[in-house]
């Protein structure tokens, strides 16, 4: 496990207090906190542990490493192989004037010097394919390094595109709250100036009653002064009874009514008139009797009216409450989405980062290896130049190259085990025929040959001298007959008048002739 600590410079613009948040990496769950640096905009540190040989970066470096540590070997193994070939070349080419004459004697160190020349050309030739082979690998690799970097780039796209409908959309809202606020303030102020409106009519409501409270004063006086007059006192009477008792029904509606300033002021008025003419007085009282029965009725519908608009009021109060609430729940629910996606936002920033640092340091390796490859293949070329060059100068010495096999033509006869202890001391054998191409190649010397084939050891079954039975054969007609004088042809050769595929003859093993 590897532990770093990355920290966010995006932050975000609004003031939510600091919070823990939860991040799943390798599928495990980690705890990251927002930073208290003080910026434009908050930042996030963030705790994580990785395992790195999870990670496809961390396979890839310990691929790399592993074929740097060969290409080494390889390489240091292809210097001292070098400097001894450079060596030897410069030996020979110094000495070309008497190498003809030491050809003979340097025969058998011209063939194992062949021998680990091919040895160590095939040694070559696997450590290059295994080369390519990793190279391949390596471009594979670094393929899918790049579908997984194209697909992030793309989702990190997707998200920005996303976050910033959700920026924008967070803004509506945050603006449609302001507008709501602002009606709410409106209504607020509405609501508190008919609050006062209510108080200034409840101080109107107690000063009138303190004037009906005078004129009852006003009113007993007026009484007794009435009593005292001798002129339609009977009448007067009665009519003061019944003013008495409509003045006393008013009194308890206009104590029930919160609203009658201007209706009292009337009656007050009214009253007055009847204290100075008692006589219009009955008359009088009964018209303002009608008239403030109607402005009862206006002042209840008034009340009701009232009523209704206070409880309407009080309904849009709680549904903007409510509102408020959801809104402020929207926007909690959108601020945490918005933490969240900015924590994955930065999450995805920092593995962008890692992924484009890899990525150069697989582009530097992979330049590297193709310097090496470039490197090995002009190597390549100069060893095909001095194989070319050996192969010429042992052509020269009866030496012939059949696709990676070298073949010696002998210049002289010998029986057929003469030739196998010839071939044997040049730590070879009778040749073995293997497919139609090589049998082609054989045929075109144009030599009567001895081949490894023989069944001198049990008559009729033929095998090679590496004791393999024989599977592909190329007999001439009615071959082999075992025609001799004695029935003693047990050794096979190739006959240069027949066809290329049917030229195999069987002879006496003590006859005398070339072999390869």
């Amino acid at each position: 496990m590897s532990e770093g600590v990355y920290e966010n410079s995006d932050g975000y613009k609004d003031d939510e207090p600091d919070a823990m948040k939860n991040t799943d990496i390798d599928g495990q769950l980690y705890g990251n906190v927002r930073a208290f640096i003080p910026s434009p905009r908050d930042r996030v540190v963030a705790s994580v542990h990785v395992q790195w040989w999870k990670r496809p970066s961390g396979i890839a470096a310990v691929c790399l490493g592993l074929l740097c540590v060969l290409l080494l070997a390889g390489i240091i193994g292809l210097s001292v192989y070098y400097d001894g070939v450079s060596k030897s070349f410069l030996a020979y080419k110094t000495n070309s004037s008497a190498e003809i004459e030491q050809l003979q004697t340097s025969y058998n160190t011209l063939t194992k010097e062949r021998d680990q020349l091919q040895t160590s050309y095939k040694t070559l030739t696997k450590e290059r394919d295994q080369l390519q082979t990793s190279y391949n690998t390596l471009t594979k690799e670094r393929d899918q390094l790049q579908t997984c970097y194209n697909t992030l780039t793309k989702a990190r796209d997707q998200l920005q595109t996303c976050y910033n409908t959700l920026t924008e959309e967070r803004y509506q809202l945050q603006t449609s709250y302001n507008t709501l606020t602002k009606e709410r303030d409106q209504l607020q102020t509405c609501y508190n100036t008919l609050t006062k409106e209510k108080d200034q009519i409840q101080t109107s409501y107690n000063t009138l009653t303190k004037e009906k409270v005078q004129l009852q004063t006003s009113y007993n006086t007026m009484t007794k002064e009435r009593d005292q007059l001798q002129i339609s006192y009977n009448t007067l009477t009665e009519e003061r009874y019944q003013l008495q008792t409509y003045y006393n029904t008013m009194t308890k509606e206009r104590d029930q009514l919160h609203t009658s300033y201007n209706t009292l002021t009337k009656e007050r008025d009214q009253l007055q008139t009847c204290y100075n003419t008692l006589t219009k007085e009955k008359d009088q009282l009964q018209t303002s009797y009608n008239t403030l029965t109607k402005e009862r009725d206006q002042l209840q519908t008034c009340y009701n009216t009232l009523t209704k608009e206070r409880d309407q009021l009080q309904t849009s109060y709680n549904t903007l409450t409510k509102e408020r609430d959801q809104l402020q729940t929207s926007y909690n629910t959108m601020t945490k989405e918005r933490d969240q996606l900015q924590t994955s936002y930065n999450t995805m920033t920092k593995e962008k980062v890692q992924l484009q640092t890899s990525y150069n340091t697989l582009t530097k390796e992979r330049d590297q290896l193709q310097t090496s490859y470039n490197t090995m293949t002009k190597e390549r070329a100069n060893l095909q130049t001095e194989r070319d060059f050996l192969s010429r100068r042992l052509t020269n010495l009866s030496w012939h190259k059949f696709e990676s096999s070298w073949y010696f033509l002998s210049t002289e006869s010998k029986t057929w085990k003469e030739s196998r202890e010839d071939c044997l001391k040049r730590e070879a054998d009778l040749v073995i025929v293997n497919s139609d191409k090589e049998q082609k190649f054989l045929f075109n010397l144009k030599m009567k040959v001895w081949i490894g084939l023989t069944d001198s050891v049990n008559e009729g079954t033929w095998k090679w001298v590496d004791d393999t039975p024989l599977t592909t054969r190329y007999w001439y007609a009615k071959q082999p007959d075992n025609a001799g004088p004695i029935g003693d042809e047990d050794c096979a050769e190739i006959h240069k008048d027949q066809s290329p595929l049917e030229a195999w003859n069987d002879m006496s093993c003590d006859s005398k002739l070339n072999w390869i």
